[in-house]
C-alpha cells in the first residue's frame, strides 16, 4: 500500500519516517498490480507491452502510462510515478520524461551506473550453490547482471529467502575490476557485476557473517 504524510510525501509501510501513520494513497492490491505490470515492461518483456527500450533501458514515460491505462482503467500517470518514488528498494527511475529498472532486468541491457567503489562484496547462496560457484564461477542464470550485497550480513538475510542453511560467498571486488570485471553501484544494498570468475571469489567463514539482517 502506498500512504501520504502531509510533510514527506508518500510512503509505503505503516508510518511515515516522522512516525505519522499517513493518509491511503494506492490500496495494496493495486500496488501489487501495478508494480508487476511495470516490471514486465522495465525488466522482463517490453517488447510484449509495445514498448521501445533503448540499450540504457530506459523507455518512455506516457508510452508507459498509455499502456498501463489500458491494462488498468484506474491507473494515471500520478499513480505510476507514485509507485516508482515511494519504491523503498528504489528499482526505478525517471530522468527527462523516461522511466526505467535500475535493476533485475532479464532483458539485454548496458547500465550505466556509476561505478562500484566497495573493495569487497558478497553474495548469498545455498551450500550447494556455492560449491558450484567456486568452480564455474558467479554468473546470473535468468538475469543480465549479477546482483551482489554490499555487506555479508545483507547477502545472508537475502539467502535465507531460498534456503535455510546460507552460505555468503565473498568476491574480491577489486581485484575483479581491475581485472576488466564492471561492476555498478545501484543503491547502498546492491552492486551488479558482469560474471565474476571463480579466482575472485571464496566462502566467508560462518562466524564472519554477522546475521541480524
Amino acid at each position: 500500500m502506498i500512504k501520504r504524510c502531509p510533510q514527506h510525501g508518500l510512503f509505503r509501510g505503516e508510518h511515515c519516517e516522522c512516525g505519522f501513520a499517513g493518509q491511503p494513497f494506492l490500496d495494496e492490491t493495486k500496488t501489487e498490480q501495478l508494480g508487476r505490470l511495470v516490471a514486465g515492461g522495465l525488466r522482463h518483456f517490453p517488447d510484449d507491452l509495445g514498448l521501445q527500450m533503448d540499450s540504457r533501458g530506459w523507455v518512455d514515460l506516457t508510452k508507459l502510462c498509455e499502456v498501463v491505462r489500458s491494462r488498468h482503467r484506474w491507473a494515471s500517470k500520478e499513480l505510476l510515478i507514485a509507485l516508482i518514488e515511494s519504491d523503498p528498494k528504489q528499482r526505478y527511475e525517471i530522468s527527462n520524461d523516461k522511466v526505467r529498472a535500475r535493476y533485475g532486468h532479464s532483458v539485454d541491457v548496458e547500465l550505466d551506473h556509476q561505478d562500484n567503489k566497495l573493495p569487497r562484496l558478497y553474495y548469498g547462496a545455498s551450500e550447494e550453490e556455492a560449491d558450484r560457484i567456486l568452480e564455474i564461477g558467479l554468473k546470473s542464470a535468468s538475469q543480465r547482471y549479477v546482483h551482489l550485497s554490499t555487506t555479508p550480513e545483507k547477502a545472508w538475510h537475502v539467502a535465507t529467502f531460498r534456503t535455510g542453511n546460507p552460505k555468503v560467498i565473498q568476491a574480491d571486488a577489486a581485484a575483479a575490476q581491475e581485472a576488466g570485471v564492471k561492476m555498478m553501484t545501484v543503491n547502498e544494498d546492491i552492486v551488479i557485476s558482469e560474471t565474476i570468475p571463480s579466482r575472485f571469489l571464496c566462502i566467508l567463514a560462518a562466524k564472519d557473517i554477522p546475521k541480524h539482517g
